[in-house]
């Protein structure tokens, strides 16, 4: 990939960013409200069934939220993390020691 490209995938990722850090956002408040009316009674008097399943429903979309949230933040810091796993990874030869690498006039 050159560098034109690279350039335009990481200004796409950045501008999805936005987006779908709103839905997380949403998607986790939708499940809040979920869990509050499937835990109180007083609001809604229905069988206990249906009160069981807006609480499994709400915490499937806290579930969700999360997911989508974090997943927002890995795809934005996508570039540092790739470039720190890469230093991470770097492994020298054992008879190099850390300043055989440097630049030599």
């Amino acid at each position: 990939m050159n560098q034109h490209m690279t350039n335009s995938i990481d200004r796409s990722i950045i501008l999805l960013f936005r987006p779908v850090l709103t839905a997380g956002i949403i998607i986790i408040s939708f499940g809040i409200i979920c869990v509050w009316i499937g835990s109180t009674t007083s609001i809604i008097t229905s069988p206990k069934e249906e009160l069981d399943g807006f609480r499994i429903i709400g915490w499937r979309f806290l579930i969700g939220g999360i997911i989508l949230i974090s997943l927002a933040y890995t795809l934005k810091y996508y570039m540092i993390i790739k470039y720190l796993w890469k230093q991470l990874q770097y492994k020298r030869k054992p008879e190099q020691n850390k300043f055989s690498d440097w630049y030599k006039p």
